[in-house]
């Protein structure tokens, strides 16, 4: 089995996926979000990458909720900003929500030609490196980053799901895969690896500590959210 760590959103572009699956990670905050939703009842999530096109697949649907941000922040007129914490069951259950973020949902469009498109995070990282075990494909782990860039938060997930995988059979990486390895190995303590990182950093400043540390819990849910024909659901 071969995987590939990708570092941001933009390079999956042209990326020759066929007869592989993919993974794609934002923990902070969008692949978190959309694992927590599902755990807490929602019935199908619609990512877009562009504002109006989002508000315009809300309108037609009688039973949808918008979510979304731009820099972190709460868009105008949204029923939810990107905050996890807030997708309670009261709030979600039963519900389409119609979903567009800075980098987790333009991952996800970015992506092409694949077989599978599974979501992970933190909180459900055992339950998608059993998924791919079970497949056995090639997979490309597309990291989301910040605006194009490599993201410390993204990265270090997407080196502790390589890890279960090698833990259970043999792999075949690349030496950017296998240093996201090493650091995953040797980090003891998500927060005390992502206190410093910019993205990290930014999230707290604006007020969101609370879903910092929601995000960086491991395997709090089985959730394994997959991407098809346009819509998010869940194994």
């Amino acid at each position: 089995m071969q995987i590939e760590i990708l570092n941001s959103a933009k390079d999956v572009i042209n990326k020759n996926l066929k007869g592989k699956n993919i993974v794609v990670i934002d923990v902070l905050r969008a692949t978190s979000v959309m694992v927590t939703a599902f755990k807490n009842g929602a019935q199908s999530i619609f990512p877009f990458e562009n504002i109006d096109d989002t508000k315009q697949a809300y309108y037609l649907n009688n039973n949808g909720l918008l979510a979304g941000e731009r820099k972190g922040l709460k868009i105008e007129g949204f029923h939810f900003g990107n905050s996890p914490l807030d997708f309670t069951p009261e709030k979600i259950d039963g519900k389409n929500i119609f979903m567009t973020t800075s980098n987790g949902t333009r991952a996800i469009k970015n992506a092409k030609g694949y077989d599978n498109l599974y979501i992970a995070s933190y909180l459900n990282l055992s339950a998608v490196a059993n998924i791919l075990l079970k497949d056995e494909k090639d997979t490309v782990i597309l990291c989301a980053g910040t605006d194009d860039e490599f993201s410390l938060d993204d990265a270090l997930c997407a080196g502790m799901i390589v890890n279960k995988i090698s833990e259970q059979i043999k792999i075949q990486t690349n030496d950017a895969t296998l240093s996201l390895q090493i650091l995953a190995n040797l980090s003891n303590n998500i927060k005390t690896t992502l206190e410093n990182s910019k993205h990290y950093s930014y999230l707290k400043s604006i007020g969101y500590e609370n879903d910092l540390e929601y995000c960086i819990q491991k395997d709090i849910c089985n959730v394994v959210p997959f991407y098809k024909n346009g819509v998010i659901k869940y194994i």
